[in-house]
């Protein structure tokens, strides 16, 4: 079953909602005008791998352009 609510809602719980996503691992669909506008999702640990990755590959760089 699809969770959704009014953005004026997610607005005034936001960390409530986000709690509870990350808690269930359900996404939230935001509407605005009762029209889906947004879906508030948790992040794929896949997802969060490869940007570990990709800023263990280019360290070198990323500290060259930190000076």
């Amino acid at each position: 079953m699809a969770i959704t609510m009014g953005l004026a809602e997610a607005k005034a719980n936001f960390s409530r909602v986000t709690s509870e996503v990350n808690r269930t691992g359900k996404p939230v669909t935001i509407l605005k005008n009762n029209k889906p506008w947004v879906v508030i999702a948790p992040v794929q640990h896949d997802a969060v791998d490869v940007a570990i990755d990709f800023m263990d590959e280019y360290s070198d760089v990323f500290s060259e352009l930190a000076k």
